[in-house]
């Protein structure tokens, strides 16, 4: 019997780790998206005054989706799916333009936050081969839910949170 990467029994039955097609397609993306993401918010971090807002940004960027980089490329090395090319460690551009606001940097990673939760879900529902997989993906939704409520009480404290006007009929 396996579960996750224990094997208990005679290691001639073990199986290695396996997964569908679509499995396989939302591991991919998942890592093609966390590439983008890190890339872009390392670009919104270079036009970040508010410190509170660039510690949130640095630890969303090391604690979180490193981490989970991490993950995705050794689940694609177990599973034997090639892997995309890296993009660069960093990305540094000049922060002296004014053009980003520290509110709007905030809309922005909030509403990145928002789309990966729908995503997760998407391929949480998908995942029916591998338990471990699919594991994974729940374990990157908790953290996905976790950041997003920990931004809504951020952002309702600056004030940058678009709250809809209450409807008293």
């Amino acid at each position: 019997m396996q579960i996750r990467d224990f094997h208990i029994g005679r290691a001639d039955k073990a199986e290695p780790p396996s997964a569908d097609l679509l499995e396989a397609g939302a591991v991919w993306e998942e890592l093609i998206a966390r590439y983008d993401i890190i890339q872009l918010t390392q670009i919104l971090q270079n036009f970040t005054h508010d410190t509170d807002l660039k510690l949130i940004i640095n630890k969303g960027l090391y604690n979180i989706l490193e981490k989970q980089v991490n993950v995705l490329e050794e689940e694609m090395n177990l599973l034997q799916i090639p892997l995309p090319e890296r993009p660069p460690k960093s990305v540094n551009a000049p922060s002296t333009t004014g053009v980003f606001q520290d509110h709007f940097i905030f809309s922005l990673i909030f509403a990145g936050v928002q789309h990966m939760m729908d995503r997760h879900v998407k391929h949480i529902r998908s995942i029916t081969t591998s338990d471990r997989l699919r594991g994974i993906f729940i374990e990157f939704m908790k953290q996905e839910m976790d950041i997003f409520d920990n931004m809504v009480k951020y952002g309702k404290l600056k004030g940058w949170l678009k709250v809809p006007p209450k409807f008293v009929p």
